[in-house]
């Protein structure tokens, strides 16, 4: 991995490299194109789309490193990300930051501008700190808001920074949308950021999911983000064993594979369809295996023992 004259927050991989990653997500042959230049919009943003969701069905959402390993460390390293995910060929993903990390890596390769930002996840009610990852890519004039690193809830196309307003679909009979607007704390009313909603029905209400701001964060920024949320007790990631990855049929996604801290659900179309209950680690380890193409040694296996997320 190199860092090109842009400076060391921009780093891009090789033309073998981009193959191996076309390799992981299942990108069909016919649909590799290792540049982008001479596309135009239109055609930049399908393809866009297309890397988006091949990535979200092939690569999870997940937190596995700071359950099964001895050191418990995440890094965001761009190098160490293409190893674990990429090269190692073991199934793995990760958060927000690694996911969005890397993805940003490969399309920044490609030839696609971009740069990250920062969100805060609504959460019990409230907003969290800057704990969250996001990429904005611009194509031609346009902005668009694209996110392989939230999971569950989080958005599967490109979605249009447009201060009117942009309602995308999402899994049927879900939709998302984005909104340019004032969050509640903010004691300054001229405040603004988008804000990324989602509903689960199209008789449900749209809930705050998270919000994000378009100034450009360094690596700096979420080196303290990534050590907040990989260590701390009080998130969410380092009390419970999560990965999720999309279903997708007949080259549409249509639906999750979630795995909680004690099972692991199928969700088509809004729907539960399928579901094992764990009663233990060996229960768990092997949906890992199955399901996920995830196969840890014995040392990683064992060094779950005695934290809250164990299965006993």
């Amino acid at each position: 991995m190199t860092s090109t004259s842009k400076g060391p927050q921009a780093p891009t991989i090789s033309r073998d490299q981009v193959t191996a990653y076309f390799d992981r997500i299942k990108l069909p042959e016919t649909e590799r194109h290792y540049e982008i230049a001479g596309f135009d919009d239109d055609t930049a943003l399908s393809y866009l789309q297309l890397l988006q969701k091949h990535h979200l069905v092939w690569i999870p959402f997940e937190n596995l490193t700071l359950h099964y390993s001895f050191h418990r460390q995440i890094s965001i390293n761009p190098d160490d990300l293409f190893k674990k995910i990429v090269s190692d060929d073991n199934g793995r993903g990760g958060y927000c930051m690694e996911n969005n990390t890397l993805f940003a890596t490969l399309l920044r390769t490609l030839g696609f501008t971009l740069h990250s930002a920062g969100a805060r996840v609504f959460d019990d009610g409230q907003w969290t700190g800057w704990s969250h990852m996001v990429n904005i890519v611009r194509i031609g004039p346009h902005k668009w808001h694209v996110d392989v690193g939230f999971g569950g809830n989080g958005p599967i196309a490109p979605m249009r920074l447009d201060k009117a307003g942009w309602e995308a679909s999402h899994v049927r009979p879900a939709s998302a949308r984005l909104q340019w607007r004032n969050i509640p704390g903010n004691t300054d009313p001229d405040q603004r950021l988008w804000v990324y909603e989602f509903r689960i029905s199209e008789d449900g209400d749209f809930q705050p999911t998270y919000c994000f701001t378009e100034l450009e964060f360094l690596q700096s920024d979420y080196s303290l983000m990534n050590y907040y949320t990989s260590t701390s007790q009080r998130t969410f990631f380092t009390r419970v064993v999560v990965a999720e990855r999309k279903i997708m049929v007949q080259g549409a996604i249509v639906g999750s594979l979630i795995m909680g801290n004690g099972d692991l659900k199928w969700r088509v179309h809004g729907k539960k369809t399928q579901q094992i209950q764990f009663e233990n680690e060996e229960d768990r380890l092997q949906a890992l295996e199955k399901h996920f193409g995830i196969v840890f040694g014995q040392a990683e296996r064992a060094s779950i023992r005695g934290l809250p997320s164990e299965l006993k």
